[in-house]
């Protein structure tokens, strides 16, 4: 399987990495109830930031690379223009990066981060972050973002004239 290329242009926070552990005994797992709350450090509704998974404890020595994030869901958003919202979402480094704008003040919401492999893995870990109220509730500023409302993360390849790299479906190709 072919390594995470290291982006020229996008290095994600490592303060907001947060590395997703494999079970501890997998023979258990069922009869020994597993409580794990996972969390990113807090950000007000103000704050443009990326949060970001580290799914290689979960992948050692498998041969396997996480290859595409097929969607963040918010199940706790709210609906409101000022809602965490996702601005683009991208494998960067090797990571599941996700860019995050808006939030009520006070709130905790809970993300999902459904992501595939290249070997055809597929898992869903679910993240809370806690939306302080250092700020009042901000409309996010919108990503970049190419024809049909498809974003464009900071690693997505463009060439020369400006014009992003796209594939068949019309998502952007990489640098991840």
């Amino acid at each position: 399987m072919t390594a995470p290329i290291p982006s020229p242009v996008w290095q994600p926070a490592a303060s907001r990495v947060i590395p997703i552990a494999a079970p501890a005994n997998l023979r258990t797992r069922g009869l020994v109830p597993e409580i794990v709350t996972l969390s990113w450090a807090p950000k007000s509704s103000a704050d443009h930031f990326d949060f970001s998974l580290d799914l290689s404890a979960i992948l050692d020595q498998t041969g396997d690379h996480l290859a595409a994030i097929e969607q963040v869901d918010i199940p706790t958003a709210s609906g409101l223009p000022t809602e965490l919202t996702v601005l683009w979402s991208s494998v960067v480094q090797g990571l599941a990066c996700i860019m995050l704008g808006g939030g009520s003040p006070g709130e905790i919401e809970q993300i999902v981060v459904y992501v595939v492999t290249q070997q055809g893995r597929r898992l869903a870990p679910r993240v809370e972050l806690a939306i302080t109220a250092a700020t009042d509730a901000t409309t996010p500023t919108p990503a970049p973002t190419m024809p049909g409302d498809i974003p464009v993360p900071p690693n997505a390849i463009q060439l020369p004239d400006g014009t992003i790299l796209t594939g068949p479906g019309g998502r952007p190709y990489l640098i991840a």
